[in-house]
């Protein structure tokens, strides 16, 4: 939280709405996690699974290279005919995820909209009022999604049970009557 708030006070943005994205990521995670066994394992897994993913596209890219560690010699294009008959399981993606963990809403209505900043694709208001609100909204969204993972897990934690989308929207201040 330190850190958002550093952001805050420096009036960054864009990086508060990449910093929101990310933690909204891992609250659809958390929820999707904790729905099965299967699904924490699949997420353990995935951590491997992504690391051969990057090492494999650099090593097609020529950006690295593996060495026979008796020889020295390049042995890049075996390791990647071997790797090619591995089957890794494909990632469910964060909108799958979203939807299997009841909570599609928040990913059509947050998630997406939050992508737009993350990729760029978003108008930074140049008048310092308008700066600075977005920067409020975007900390308020920090300190609810934060809230909201925290509570996900401790529901979890201490009561096996996981949140439904409705005791999320609570958590998030989303249901509140203005």
């Amino acid at each position: 939280m330190s850190g958002a708030a550093a952001l805050g006070a420096a009036r960054n943005a864009a990086c508060l709405g990449i910093l929101s994205r990310s933690l909204l990521e891992q609250l659809i995670t958390v929820s999707w996690s904790i729905r099965s066994v299967e699904n924490a394992e699949s997420q353990i897994g995935a951590g491997p699974v992504e690391m051969a993913k990057a090492l494999r596209i650099n090593l097609k890219a020529g950006t690295a290279k593996i060495r026979d560690r008796h020889t020295g010699e390049d042995a890049t294009a075996d390791y990647l005919a071997n790797e090619q008959k591995k089957q890794n399981p494909k990632r469910r993606s964060i909108e799958e995820q979203a939807k299997e963990a009841g909570i599609l809403d928040l990913y059509t209505v947050f998630y997406r909209l939050l992508s737009l900043e993350t990729h760029g694709h978003n108008d930074t208001p140049s008048e310092k009022s308008k700066s600075d609100k977005l920067c409020a909204i975007h900390l308020q969204g920090i300190g609810g999604i934060s809230r909201a993972i925290g509570q996900a897990c401790v529901w979890w934690l201490m009561h096996r049970h996981w949140p439904d989308n409705e005791s999320l929207r609570d958590v998030l201040g989303l249901n509140t009557k203005a």
